[in-house]
């Protein structure tokens, strides 16, 4: 409790407004997004049928609670409570105790975010723990990158983009970039007979609740986005680039000559991230590429802070920049930053 307290106090001092939230949220709200929050969630049906759910993530209440204030204004929230998900992997914990705060209306998006990282850093300030690594990363340069690859396919583009956050489903796509241990060829001109039969027939005429048309068109766009060879060098690109670590004071420099090395029109600039030097005492500055890969709404900056405890180094601060989540749960697209502490450690 006395650790809650300072928190408090750091997070009122700086303009933040203490909130509370709701233990349970409508499941349609979270359903409208796919990935980890959905399957996350522990569900329920009240008596007249509608379902609810334990709240998965406290970010995601706060953003509710935000969007039905349907304020166009700049909000500074804080919270704590418990979230409630269920575990994925054998030692998750299905209750976390969390302590948040968010920027709403963010729409100066350097001086928030630098302000979202150096609060988090006061927090860190009033603990036990005397030695950390901040670790910065960006999106917004995974998405650039792959965007200017130009030997994967604008389908195989959105996966990667899309499924980022999901790092065995990830690999999976890569693999089958890299080897085309997917591929049968026998299959593949066995379907362009079926095919060929198939446009003969009505093309307004439904299957599965597809018209035959939009069937053969989906057909089609496969089949002129081959995969060959040359995919297994965009690969390689991609599997190099998430090995990136370095001091934040290198950041620039080091990705822009790994984009000149493999001829990617992409150019990062000196001021790129909100906090772009090592001048934190006891706290190691590093950017990472692959950073941002367990939460699937963040859009752009993201960072966490390791500390070390039980003799291991674990993540105690952690949050970025997102942009869609809102628009994802059914309202305006609202610009958005925050951090969260895991009390858990």
């Amino acid at each position: 409790m006395k650790l809650k307290n300072s928190f408090d106090k750091i997070l009122r001092s700086n303009g933040f407004k203490k909130i509370e939230l709701s233990h349970i949220i409508p499941s349609m709200k979270a359903l409208r997004r796919s990935g980890d929050i959905r399957r996350n969630m522990f569900s329920y049906y009240d008596q007249n049928f509608q379902e609810f759910s334990l709240r998965p993530d406290l970010s995601l209440s706060a953003a509710l609670k935000f969007a039905a204030e349907k304020s166009n204004v700049k909000k500074k929230y804080f919270y704590s409570g418990l979230a409630y998900r269920r575990p994925l992997k054998k030692n998750d914990l299905p209750i976390i105790s969390q302590f948040g705060w968010e920027i709403f209306n963010s729409n100066d998006k350097y001086k928030d975010d630098k302000e979202i990282i150096e609060t988090s850093l006061k927090i860190l300030k009033n603990t036990k723990f005397k030695r950390s690594k901040l670790k910065i990363g960006n999106l917004e340069i995974f998405v650039s990158l792959i965007n200017r690859l130009p030997n994967i396919s604008l389908r195989y583009k959105d996966r990667l983009i899309r499924h980022f956050f999901r790092k065995d489903y990830f690999n999976k796509l890569l693999k089958k970039l890299e080897t085309n241990y997917d591929i049968d060829e026998k299959k593949i001109v066995s379907d362009k007979l079926l095919a060929t039969k198939l446009r003969k027939l009505n093309q307004d005429e439904v299957y599965g609740g597809r018209s035959l048309r939009s069937i053969l068109e989906r057909f089609d766009d496969k089949m002129n986005s081959p995969r060959d060879d040359l995919s297994k060098k965009d690969v390689k690109i991609i599997k190099n680039f998430l090995k990136i670590e370095c001091n934040i004071e290198n950041a620039s420099k080091t990705l822009n000559n790994f984009f000149k090395k493999n001829r990617i029109n992409l150019v990062i600039s000196d001021d790129y991230f909100p906090i772009n030097k090592n001048n934190f005492n006891n706290v190691k500055i590093l950017y990472a590429s692959d950073l941002g890969r367990n939460v699937s709404y963040y859009t752009n900056m993201v960072f966490s802070i390791e500390v070390i405890s039980k003799s291991k180094s674990q993540v105690y601060i952690s949050g970025g920049r997102y942009s869609n989540l809102l628009k994802d749960l059914g309202y305006r697209k609202t610009e958005a930053v925050g951090a969260a502490v895991n009390l858990n450690i």
